[in-house]
């Protein structure tokens, strides 16, 4: 018995040394873990080319690697890889990835305000619509999308969406009227070409080039860098109006848990590098907007430039949609952001 004591300590001695060493090696594995450099995940449905992506890959990624001495590293996963662009939206809010940079129609179920921006004929110049966002408006939106798990760090440049079809040139309202143009899933801009007479199909940027090439639709609408970033002019697309009927902006939004996660300064080393990206994707945005539309030009597209008088008479066929906005978003955000674009010209 004295044997079998003697050898059920020697067990028990055994076990918990192993289970120390255990520890051991956890404690060790963690502390391991935490030395290396977290890689801070960002998606989009713009392509690799696109002003967007090259400022987030070129300024983004360079400053947070450089500003947190390689404690934090960034991937940018442009084309949709990370999934349709609602589930990336998704993902950033939850944690799942750091963040997403998409077009403010992608929001809307977050941050339903958002689509005041998405008015019809609201801007009349990039200068204008930056100098309302960098405002107090901005500063207004920016609380709702923390609400919601999101942290702005940036409000980046999508430009003026401009039609193509492959039916007809554009020059009236009444043109559109029949054709099945794709959106964005985005109450403003629906119901905005729903007053024009179109049949509006919601897909996501995914599906475009396909359903445009079998005929599925016969138009869509998307400033000239994505117009030609995703060759829609190998798509059937032989006509292009420059409507410029909405001024479009990317939020480039990253998870709040995960930037509260940090310490401070690499938390604030994070937020100046959303900053100086966004600073060069404007840059970017606005030196590209002519070499898109010539190349759009060069493969034969027709384009129609609108006169101030028919660009007028869309602004008219369209207007009803800001009384819609003020009954679905209220009266005071509308107001306030008219006043505010008033203000900025």
């Amino acid at each position: 018995m004295h044997s079998s004591g003697r050898s059920g300590s020697m067990t028990i001695s055994v076990a918990r040394t192993a289970l120390l060493g255990a520890a051991c090696v956890v404690a060790l594995s963690l502390s391991g873990w935490n030395a290396v450099a977290a890689d801070l995940r960002l998606g989009s449905n713009f392509g690799d080319t696109h002003s967007s992506t090259r400022a987030l890959k070129d300024v983004f990624a360079t400053k947070v690697e450089e500003l947190t001495q390689g404690r934090h590293t960034v991937s940018v996963f442009a084309n949709s890889e990370l999934g349709q662009t609602s589930e990336m939206v998704n993902q950033a809010q939850s944690g799942i990835n750091f963040g997403v940079y998409v077009s403010t129609a992608f929001y809307n179920s977050q941050v339903p305000q958002l689509g005041v921006t998405n008015l019809p004929f609201v801007f009349s110049d990039r200068e204008t619509a930056f100098k309302v966002i960098d405002g107090p408006m901005g500063e207004q939106l920016k609380p709702l999308f923390e609400e919601k798990g999101l942290v702005v760090l940036g409000f980046m440049e999508l430009g003026f969406r401009h039609i193509t079809n492959s039916k007809r040139a554009i020059v009236e309202p009444d043109d559109v009227a029949g054709l099945k143009i794709r959106l964005q899933s985005n109450p403003v801009h629906i119901a905005t070409f729903n007053l024009l007479g179109a049949s509006p199909v919601a897909l996501d940027g995914t599906e475009i080039f396909a359903a445009l090439s079998q005929g599925v639709i016969d138009g869509q609408e998307n400033p000239y860098s994505v117009i030609n970033n995703l060759r829609l002019y190998d798509a059937r697309q032989r006509y292009v109006s420059e409507t410029g009927h909405f001024f479009d902006i990317i939020v480039f939004a990253v998870s709040k848990s995960v930037l509260e996660g940090m310490t401070p300064e690499d938390r604030e080393a994070v937020i100046e590098a959303g900053r100086l990206a966004t600073a060069e994707q404007r840059r970017i945005a606005a030196e590209d907007e002519a070499a898109n539309r010539a190349a759009v030009e060069a493969k034969g597209v027709e384009i129609t430039v609108l006169t101030p008088e028919q660009r007028e008479a869309f602004q008219a066929a369209t207007a009803p949609v800001y009384d819609q906005v003020r009954e679905a978003l209220g009266q005071d955000l509308v107001d306030t952001f008219l006043s505010a674009i008033a203000a900025a010209k």
